[in-house]
């Protein structure tokens, strides 16, 4: 586990070696535009997401059944991180009337499959959870 975590850490540390490189090989006129976003950036997620994640784990907490909790509180985490990132082709922020290639796929309706598929795979985990725990029982 620990050599685990020590290959993990170095591929944090060149990830962010990465960014800084190209922060510092960037022209100086774009400096204050990625300092601004970055500022934005870091102001939605400590004022918008975490708010918004807290609400919801208590939420679940309160109202989903003690074995369900984790698979429930991971599908949401990660359909919405799928539903972030999806969201731009869903609404075709970008999209050219004059080139229809250049989004080509139904957006919409995939990531509707893509959530179904998180769900489900949610509601397995739960059941596997249910029959494990049934099977100790007898």
């Amino acid at each position: 586990m620990k050599l685990l975590r020590l290959v993990l850490l170095a591929g944090g540390l060149a990830l962010v070696a990465f960014g800084v490189s190209g922060w510092v090989e960037a022209p100086v006129a774009e400096l204050w535009g990625r300092l601004a976003f970055a500022a934005a950036v870091l102001v939605a997620h400590d004022f918008v997401v975490v708010p918004l994640v807290l609400l919801t784990g208590t939420l679940v907490a309160r109202f989903v059944a003690a074995p369900a909790r984790a698979p429930v509180r991971v599908a949401l985490v990660v359909a919405a991180a799928v539903s972030a990132v999806a969201l731009p082709f869903v609404i075709g922020a970008g999209r050219i009337a004059d080139n229809p290639s250049a989004f080509p796929q139904h957006y919409g309706r995939n990531l509707l499959l893509i959530l179904a598929v998180i769900a489900a795979t949610a509601g397995a985990w739960t059941a596997a959870g249910w029959l494990r725990r049934q099977r100790r029982r007898r």
